[in-house]
């Protein structure tokens, strides 16, 4: 009685430490679902977007520069630490809470981490030239097994705003930095968009609603809303939209840290 009861404990600590995943009936299916693209939201315009052959950054920010006098309404909720693992960094212009220049210098001293971004922003931050990537707009450049193309969006605030597009394997997504409606997304296509519905600065809900009907994603998740007082916003707007359109669009609402298995 001893020893099952002995038993019976040690298993239930075991069990409650392993990460529970989906049932799968083929084993193989195991093997697929852990090399699937993992999307996790941060905050604002912030993604973690861990691929098979390594981890990208997209606009991180972690904190409002002291200079700057606004305070944010959310707030990253994952630790430095883990973000400093990233392989790859994208940036899609200057602006602060895009280019969060302390955490990136940080990322880019202690790892040997490519940023991609346009000349005048690679030019502030303190990392070895060979690790830093200027961008070509809408030419592709394969970075650590990635294909990362940058293309022109409209945000006039900006010196040089850009979108990106990022390909691996069978997978592609797009984030489209901050714009409002612009010619330069008629012609793109992924199976995941990552869209700004905040307004003021950047496209509404409606015109987001607008650039998923011409890209056609498999799934589209809203960013850039309600960080900030002056870019409130209703996800559940954008959602409901989408779902009751004749798109076969899956919208999905992420909240800061929690992850998408794609």
């Amino acid at each position: 009685m001893y020893i099952c009861s002995k038993f019976f404990n040690l298993s239930r600590k075991f069990i409650c430490k392993v990460k529970l995943r989906p049932c799968f009936k083929n084993p193989f299916s195991v093997l697929l679902y852990e090399k699937m693209p993992k999307l996790q939201f941060l905050h604002h315009s912030s993604f973690r977007l861990s691929l098979q052959k390594c981890t990208i950054l997209i606009d991180p920010f972690v904190n409002v520069p002291k200079d700057v006098h606004t305070k944010a309404r959310t707030k990253c909720p994952v630790s430095n630490r883990i973000l400093k693992d990233a392989d790859i960094v994208l940036i899609s212009h200057e602006h602060f809470d895009h280019f969060d220049k302390k955490l990136i210098n940080e990322i880019a001293e202690e790892e040997n981490c490519a940023i991609v971004a346009h000349d005048n922003v690679l030019s502030e931050i303190n990392a070895k030239s060979s690790n830093k990537y200027p961008v070509t707009v809408n030419k592709k450049m394969n970075i650590r097994g990635v294909t990362i193309e940058a293309f022109h969006v409209h945000h006039p605030n900006s010196f040089y705003p850009l979108g990106f597009k990022i390909e691996s394997k069978n997978f592609s997504l797009i984030h489209t930095g901050d714009t409002f409606l612009t010619d330069s997304l008629n012609k793109l296509k992924a199976d995941v968009l990552l869209v700004p519905i905040g307004g003021q600065i950047t496209m509404d809900v409606i015109d987001a609603v607008k650039v998923v009907k011409t890209i056609e994603p498999k799934i589209a998740i809203p960013m850039h809303y309600n960080t900030f007082d002056i870019i409130k916003a209703s996800p559940k707007e954008f959602k409901e939209r989408i779902e009751n359109s004749v798109l076969n669009t899956k919208p999905i609402i992420l909240k800061p840290g929690e992850s998408l298995n794609i």
